[in-house]
């Protein structure tokens, strides 16, 4: 037995079948996990694709044992081993016992093959729940599933376990690196986007945004009013008129209520206006001398100007008359 997963595997074909397909064998020799695929073509060029496949998912082992097959002989195969570093072992001609793993998983798999040709039944699809099967089921040389020997876990499949009712956290260390990372990243996105906190809640009333739109001057947002019927995180269902849409939350807009809205404080007597519109403020029956503070005028008044000790600029104080004619006058 190898020293750990993956390090050794074997491999094999298996066939013809009936409908001339090879099924091509991979199976690990510390776990007895096993993939495989169909093929039509059993040339080396197409076992290299499938074991670029295979490494890309479990990484290159240190050795790979086969028979004397062309496909496993050739240049192009040996040259694929050496480039990988992968140490390419074959077993004596006419003496399959070598690689007694993989003829072992053979035979099952035969058998499977057999059993679902007889019956009419889609021999690729039985093979799969084979596998499936296989490699959840604990081995009986080794009394662990192979599943568990290479991936330190057993893979789901239909039957209820243990694992569906328990929560054995292992990864703590993981797990908090986690959270932290993503909480910090999605402050970051939030203060770079200005984002805020959004009120809406079932009840409100909104509007939604137009995903297509006729042309240009289509607004972002429709005319139609929905009702918030249900939240869930940052997804809302809403309603109008029997029809019912699901939407992110940025794709609805609030409509504000009547008490929502900010409260219009009438305008004092004493503020100021526009220069343009003094007279919409100004009460005729007031003095005729108003003060007020003007602190470009060069001429600063003799009885309000007040030097400050710092040196500073003046603050000027001028009085002004009534406005006559359109034009406020300056007091003499």
């Amino acid at each position: 037995m190898p020293d750990s997963p993956w390090a050794c595997v074997a491999m094999d074909l298996l066939g013809p079948l009936p409908n001339h397909d090879f099924v091509f064998v991979v199976i690990d020799y510390y776990s007895g996990y096993h993939e495989l695929k169909f093929m039509k073509k059993i040339t080396s060029t197409e076992i290299i694709d499938f074991l670029e496949e295979i490494f890309a998912r479990h990484g290159y082992p240190k050795s790979i044992t086969a028979d004397n097959g062309l496909q496993f002989v050739s240049e192009e195969f040996k040259t694929f081993c050496s480039t990988n570093n992968i140490d390419l072992m074959t077993s004596p001609p006419y003496w399959p016992q070598a690689n007694g793993e993989v003829e072992n998983l053979n035979r099952s798999l035969l058998k499977r093959l057999q059993i679902a040709h007889s019956q009419g039944m889609d021999y690729k699809k039985e093979i799969r729940k084979f596998t499936l099967m296989y490699n959840v089921t604990p081995h009986g040389t080794t009394g662990k599933a192979p599943s568990e020997l290479i991936f330190n876990r057993v893979i789901r499949d239909k039957i209820p376990s243990l694992n569906d009712v328990e929560e054995n956290v292992i990864d703590s260390e993981a797990r908090d690196n986690d959270i932290v990372n993503k909480d910090k990243g999605k402050q970051r996105a939030d203060s770079d986007r200005n984002a805020v906190d959004c009120n809406i809640r079932v009840g409100d009333k909104v509007l939604m945004r137009n995903t297509v739109h006729s042309n240009k001057l289509s607004t972002t947002f429709g005319q139609t009013e929905y009702e918030v019927t249900e939240r869930k995180g940052n997804d809302v269902v809403i309603s109008a008129e029997g029809r019912v849409y699901r939407r992110n939350i940025t794709h609805v807009k609030k409509i504000p209520t009547d008490s929502s809205l900010p409260s219009l404080a009438r305008p004092t007597e004493t503020s100021v206006a526009d220069p343009e519109h003094h007279e919409l403020h100004h009460d005729p029956d007031a003095a005729d001398e108003s003060p007020l503070t003007n602190e470009s005028s060069s001429e600063p008044s003799s009885k309000s100007s007040n030097l400050d000790t710092g040196g500073s600029r003046p603050k000027v104080t001028m009085k002004l008359k009534k406005n006559r004619g359109g034009m406020w006058q300056p007091a003499e």
